[in-house]
């Protein structure tokens, strides 16, 4: 690992910060360290469906595609789907992101209304070479979770301040099986 990822992953475990920021910048530094791709240190492009006046609560999931043996998978593409944040599906929540480089993707949108159930955003992968991906983003804080979903899988998502705006961050890697 170079030094200046050993000087922030020092940093951020001394400083303790745990803002979601941080702790993906500190995964981007680990993988700059171990590969030799351009460009490591920038963030991949947010897709925002969110839009001005759009009801409900704004959010930003963040995650990496990999191969099931951790290899970062860049060029993936990953169609999402969800409702808008008062429960009804518009074509305005529905794109196709793709991975970068380094296997990462983020996007903006809403924390989804209720729809027939627990909130959830729709997420497929198909990608030559590997099993088709399909499942559900869930929220943990959702009261319907439990009775639709069991215990599953589903994001914690972390409140932060941005620029006088109150955003919910969360986390959803995805690991894909090859054929």
């Amino acid at each position: 690992m170079c030094k200046h990822a050993i000087r922030l992953a020092v940093f951020i475990a001394t400083t303790a910060l745990a803002i979601p920021q941080s702790v993906f910048a500190s995964d981007l530094i680990i993988a700059q360290a171990s590969t030799s791709i351009p460009d490591a240190g920038k963030k991949s492009k947010l897709i925002d469906l969110w839009q001005p006046g759009d009801p409900g609560q704004r959010m930003n999931i963040r995650g990496r595609v990999t191969s099931i043996d951790g290899t970062p998978l860049g060029g993936i593409r990953i169609s999402l789907r969800q409702a808008d944040g008062e429960g009804d599906y518009t074509e305005n929540y529905r794109t196709t992101i793709e991975t970068d480089a380094r296997g990462l993707y983020q996007f903006g949108s809403v924390v989804p209304g209720n729809y027939m159930g627990a909130r959830h955003v729709h997420l497929t992968v198909y990608q030559e070479g590997f099993e088709y991906f399909d499942t559900s983003i869930l929220f943990k804080d959702d009261p319907n979770l439990q009775e639709h979903y069991g215990d599953g899988t589903a994001v914690f998502l972390e409140e932060s301040t941005v620029k006088g705006e109150t955003i919910l961050f969360g986390r959803f890697d995805i690991v894909l099986t090859p054929q």
